[in-house]
């Protein structure tokens, strides 16, 4: 299969999936992917816009702002709207198109951090290894940093030493037929442990405000409010037949 003819597949088979979910959440269907200002390696996932694949750089980006620089931290990021109170970027993008773009980049679903109250066994969050970096602009020019570089750890005070798995939340459906991607509710690229986590940190990070690992990096990190792009570069290895193409569906 040509480049350009798997380039096509992919794109599509993405946005169908974005709006297989837009049609269960009521909002109009993503549109079909177009090549922006003439440039045809980025395709957008969003009709705002605000999220798109660059195939030549083989990445995903979004707009987003600075939510917090300070305090207890339990995502690097979340949706708009949901977590911006304990997470450091607020993006303008709802989480599962941003899991069909990684579908279309060849990343793996894993499964989120699991947690067996019957015998205390905890199985960390799986996937494929997710880069994620953050890019912005000031007075001073044109910056990017990892992801892990604004996150430190409150025992070593270093800089996060894991990185990110697409674990890939829970497609939650009710018994009336409805259905909900947990993510979208703010469990979207986390520090702290949770079972809805789109991408998660794969070591036992407790939740548990008190037992808390990580903090944000203050002093790396630009002011409140400064717009930002955030990146993710999906790991890819070999793809293979058997990867999955959405999360697993459960009832409550």
């Amino acid at each position: 299969m040509s480049g350009r003819i798997r380039w096509a597949f992919v794109l599509v088979a993405a946005c169908a999936w974005v709006a297989n979910f837009n049609s269960a959440f009521s909002e109009p269907p993503a549109p079909n992917p177009v090549a922006a200002s003439g440039n045809a390696n980025i395709v957008y996932l969003t009709r705002e816009h605000d999220l798109w694949i660059d195939k030549k750089q083989h990445e995903i980006v979004m707009k987003g702002k600075i939510a917090v620089r300070e305090g207890n931290l339990e995502m690097l990021a979340c949706p708009e709207g949901t977590k911006e109170h304990e997470s450091i970027v607020a993006v303008s993008t709802k989480a599962h198109p941003v899991h069909a773009a990684l579908l279309a980049l060849g990343a793996k679903v894993g499964h989120p951090s699991r947690y067996d109250g019957k015998t205390s066994k905890f199985t960390p969050a799986s996937g494929s290894e997710i880069g994620v970096f953050i890019r912005w602009t000031d007075d001073k020019g044109k910056h990017e940093a990892r992801g892990q570089d604004w996150i430190r750890n409150i025992k070593t005070h270093k800089s996060l030493e894991y990185p990110w798995v697409f674990g890939g939340s829970i497609l939650r459906v009710e018994d009336n037929g409805e259905k909900y991607y947990e993510a979208d509710y703010g469990d979207f690229i986390c520090v702290a442990n949770f079972p809805t986590a789109m991408m998660d940190l794969p070591i036992d990070s407790p939740k548990a405000w008190e037992d808390h690992l990580f903090e944000p990096f203050t002093d790396r990190i630009p002011p409140k409010g400064t717009a930002v792009e955030l990146v993710l570069k999906p790991k890819v290895e070999k793809a293979s037949a058997d990867s999955k193409s959405e999360p697993p569906a459960v009832k409550p």
